[in-house]
This record gives C-alpha cells, structure tokens and sequence, in this order.
C-alpha cells in the first residue's frame, strides 16, 4: 500500500464511504459481482488478555465461483475505499471448500494453522541458544519471515519435543508479546503500550456494552515444568497464569514490572468495520462525553456482505458472568425434566 494510512484511516471512518472487496485465490480475483459475503476472524486472546499466545486468523468467504480451487491455494482478500488503493487483510490457505451449484464457499487460515509440527532443528545437548536466533530457525523451518524486534534472551533448547507454534508463542512471552501472522503474511509481535494512541470514537460504533469496573493486571506465575516461578502477590482475576520452559526469574520479573499495574475495561463493541485495527493491540474508546476509556483488542470479527461491519471483543476475567440467572435455572431444570420423562 503506497498511499498513507492516515488517508486510508479518514476513508474507513467516513459516514459515507463507499466499500469495496476483492479476493485473489489462486490466479484469479473475485470481486463485488461475485462475493456474496466474506467473515473475518482477527483474534489474539481466545479467553482472556494474557501473553504468549499464537492463535490462527481464520477468513471464511462465498462466491460465485470459476473454477474448484484446491485445498491450500493461496487466498489474499483486499478491502479498500472510495476506490482508494487496495488494503491487505491477510494471507491464508483453503483448509475446507464446499460447492454447491454456482456457488463455493471456502474456509481458511493463516500460517499459523499449520506449524503444530515438530521442531526438527539439531542443537547439541543442553546448549545455551539466544531466543532471537532459534526464533530464526523456526522461521527458516516454517517458511515464515519475521517483522520487528526479538529482545535477545538466552535459553535452553527443549528437552522434550516442541511444535513450531509452541516455540514462537514462548519467545514472544518471553518479549511480553503475543505472536500473529500480519495482513501481509508475516510473523510479528504485539505488545501492548501504556499509551496507546489509537482510539475510536463512540460515534463509529453501533452499540457499546462494557464492564462497570475496570481489570487490573498486576501478577505473573509461570510454571516452567520444573518450578514455578512468580511476580507479585496478587491472585485470581488480577493474575496471568503461564507455561513456559523458557522462563527464568529475570524474565518473570522484567515482565511483571512492564505489566504491573495493566488496567482496561472488558468490552462488546458492535461497529463499522475499520480494518486499520488489529487485535492485540490496546486503544482508547472515546464516550459520547469525551471520556476515553482503555479496552484491548483481544478479538475483532469482521463481517462483509457489501458493507463492512465488526464486533470488537476487549476480553478480561470480569467478562464471564459467574451468576445463576432465574431464568437461566428454570430452563435448565425444565431441560432435565423432559429429558426424565423422555427417557
């Protein structure tokens, strides 16, 4: 993209923008003639904010197809504005595809769907690597490359069999960071930043919802296979639990002060589609009153049918709703009842 992306954010987040899609599979493209509709699946945090993570973005999408692509042909869908240049969502492989008449639709992945697989690299017994440097050799094996920086720690190769996601998620804990496949196909790191400079605006969502009390983060335990290493005393909601072999106590203790305190607000954020944002990330959410509140991006899921829309997931232990609803246990107990007199 050679425009600038401040240009492309004004477009996303004009009232009157004009959408457009385009999907290369293969050696061909779809465009807004034959996509019927495509949805977007940009996750970091599967449950709740932690680090360490190396989830897989899945794109879904249903066209009036040519051909029958084969399974793992190359997906690239691009997005763009007011006939403004093409913007990348991702790079991804067709893991499952169904026909029926005219139409195909196609489920897909990203790299990091497909490096659960040994890590095959040979290191003489228990030498002392650097995290930058395996994190090379897991690149060359996976066919990745790999944007941005690798703090340099020093580690022990595994003794017990490790996949390739294994190991790109604990280095990225080990930088305090989750591991994601980027719009354009590459291997980085998201971290968040005490002061986040990107925000959105009450007035480009649809409905808001979010926790009355904010998260804090403050403790970190790590069970490394052989002990368990700590920072802090804090417990529950305020406490990420990890397992690491990687970690040493000056790890555990660089990242608990980095992270300690960590507040933001769980959060259900329906909005325009502003595929600028990615997950992981932490913004500010700008109230109708001006306020600014902090949420992270733990899941953005987008959802495209000739307009753009998302659902935005700022996800924290307060999220889960630990109260017995009385309808919630009349149903239940009605379910068991039929099932009793059913049997």
């Amino acid at each position: 993209m050679n425009g600038s992306i401040l240009d492309y954010k004004a477009l996303a987040l004009s009232n009157g923008r004009n959408v457009s899609c385009r999907i290369d599979v293969g050696g061909r493209s779809y465009y807004d003639d034959r996509i019927l509709k495509f949805d977007f699946d940009d996750i970091t945090h599967p449950d709740w904010f932690t680090i360490g993570t190396a989830c897989s973005n899945e794109f879904s999408f249903t066209v009036m197809h040519y051909n029958e692509p084969g399974i793992h042909e190359t997906v690239r869908p691009f997005i763009r504005f007011d006939k403004s240049e093409w913007y990348p969502l991702g790079v991804f492989y067709i893991a499952r595809r169904y026909f029926r008449g005219k139409y195909a639709m196609f489920v897909c992945y990203d790299k990091m769907y497909d490096l659960d697989i040994e890590f095959k690299h040979e290191y003489p017994p228990l030498v002392c690597t650097s995290a930058a440097e395996t994190l090379g050799f897991v690149c060359e094996e996976a066919g990745l490359k790999f944007i941005g920086s690798c703090l340099d720690h020093y580690m022990y190769v595994p003794e017990k069999s490790v996949t390739l996601r294994q190991l790109i998620g604990y280095i990225a804990a080990l930088n305090c960071a989750c591991a994601k496949i980027d719009p354009n196909g590459y291997l980085t790191f998201v971290s968040y930043s005490r002061m986040p400079t990107e925000k959105i605006s009450a007035k480009n969502c649809f409905k808001i919802t979010k926790n009355i009390t904010r998260a804090g983060i403050g403790g970190l335990r790590v069970n490394t296979g052989k002990e368990t290493l700590r920072y802090g005393a804090h417990t529950g909601l305020s406490l990420i639990d990890l397992y690491n072999p990687f970690m040493r106590q000056e790890n555990v203790n660089a990242i608990g002060k980095k992270l300690d305190p960590l507040y933001f607000y769980g959060a259900e954020i329906e909005m325009q589609g502003l595929p600028y944002l990615n997950s992981g990330e932490f913004i500010l959410l700008e109230d109708a009153d001006g306020s600014l509140t902090p949420i992270v991006m733990s899941e953005i899921k987008y959802h495209y049918d000739g307009a753009l829309t998302a659902k935005l997931f700022s996800k924290n232990k307060n999220n889960s709703d630990t109260v017995v609803h009385r309808q919630e246990f009349e149903d239940a107990l009605a379910a068991i009842w039929d099932y009793l007199l059913n049997k």
